[in-house]
């Protein structure tokens, strides 16, 4: 399996950004996330999240004086940045650890070195007095989480990240360095990175080539609507730097469409391969849910594909959880998927053809 080697890299105030010319800030900016930056004022550094949540009118502004020792996460996507980092032993608590696939953090909890907070948005704060951490990281809809407002009032910082807003998968990928400035290995994080970046970038080149772009269709029913992602959407990025033809292409939305079964099957009846099926990871599956499945060419031509072939021991689906921070990979496999020809020796990570 082809995969890059990263072994050799391995208080707070709400206002608005207010940028200094500084050597700091000159070399600690972002390339690809929109929704953070670095600034240094009044001789601090800061850690500026510029959209805490959806449409949150001010940015927060955090202090990186004092490096965190321990850390409670909320989501199980925040676990691969850290443990990249080399800084799995930090997370002292999270939110019910059934739902982690990460085999480096299931056994810390099961040493219990992390402690089981109790279900997400509604943390044990009794759980989460006991761990004593130095600081929280949550992310939050809408900015109206009453636990974590309880979590702040008690004296506990509450770091925002929205890495879920990012419309380009190095965008997303780049937060590691939100956790790297937190961690105090911002070095290491821009390491790991440019790593990533630089992969990504040559599987792109790669895939730009092709003559062909087979047509792709994505998602699944739920009761009348069939949910699919728009075309500003993550997935439909990958979809075509993988030197894919996304059906919904041209769509400006950048999350999910709800469609009826009747308008995606006019569009996409006739597409070349489908990508995404959701928690149905079987042909048998799929029609069992719908019949008219089968009526999709992708169908009858046995090209189906999903996010299945890495499931946690509880579940979970590891393309959810690491998949956000190794975007090269995931656009590896779609490559595998779409143009097996150009990468003959390549095993896929998180994709696999439904049996």
């Amino acid at each position: 399996m082809k995969e890059i080697s990263l072994i050799f890299i391995l208080l707070f105030v709400a206002c608005g950004p207010i940028r200094e010319e500084s050597g700091y800030e000159n070399t600690r900016q972002t390339k690809y996330a929109k929704g953070f930056h670095f600034e240094l004022k009044e001789g601090k550094k800061l850690l500026v999240v510029d959209e805490p949540w959806p449409k949150a009118e001010n940015s927060i502004s955090y202090s990186l004086e004092s490096p965190i020792e321990r850390l409670v996460v909320t989501s199980t996507s925040h676990l691969p940045y850290i443990e990249m980092l080399g800084a799995a032993d930090k997370v002292v608590g999270f939110p019910n650890l059934k739902y982690i696939s990460s085999e480096t953090f299931i056994d810390r909890g099961e040493k219990g070195l992390i402690t089981d907070l109790g279900p997400d948005g509604k943390i044990n704060m009794e759980l989460l007095l006991g761990v004593n951490p130095d600081a929280v990281v949550a992310f939050d809809m809408g900015g109206e989480s009453r636990v974590l407002d309880k979590i702040q009032e008690a004296g506990i910082p509450v770091y925002y990240n929205s890495d879920f807003l990012e419309q380009s998968p190095l965008g997303r990928a780049e937060w590691i360095r939100f956790f790297g400035a937190l961690l105090n290995k911002e070095a290491e994080a821009d390491s790991i990175f440019e790593a990533i970046e630089e992969e990504y970038l040559q599987m792109q080149k790669l895939a730009s080539e092709v003559e062909e772009r087979p047509s792709i269709l994505s998602g699944v029913v739920y009761g009348d609507t069939w949910f699919l992602p728009g075309g500003n959407n993550w997935a439909a990025t990958f979809y075509r730097n993988a030197g894919g033809e996304y059906l919904w292409d041209a769509d400006t939305t950048s999350g999910w469409l709800e469609l009826s079964f009747e308008v995606v099957y006019e569009k996409a009846h006739n597409a070349d391969v489908w990508i995404g099926t959701s928690t149905l990871n079987s042909r048998n599956e799929l029609i069992s849910q719908e019949s008219r499945y089968a009526d999709f060419r992708a169908f009858s031509n046995d090209q189906v594909y999903n996010y299945s072939k890495k499931i946690g021991p509880n579940g979970g689906y590891d393309f959810f959880e690491s998949g956000y921070s190794r975007p090269d990979l995931v656009l590896s496999d779609l490559i595998k998927i779409l143009h097996p020809e150009l990468l003959p020796d390549y095993e896929t990570v998180y994709f696999e053809k439904l049996p």
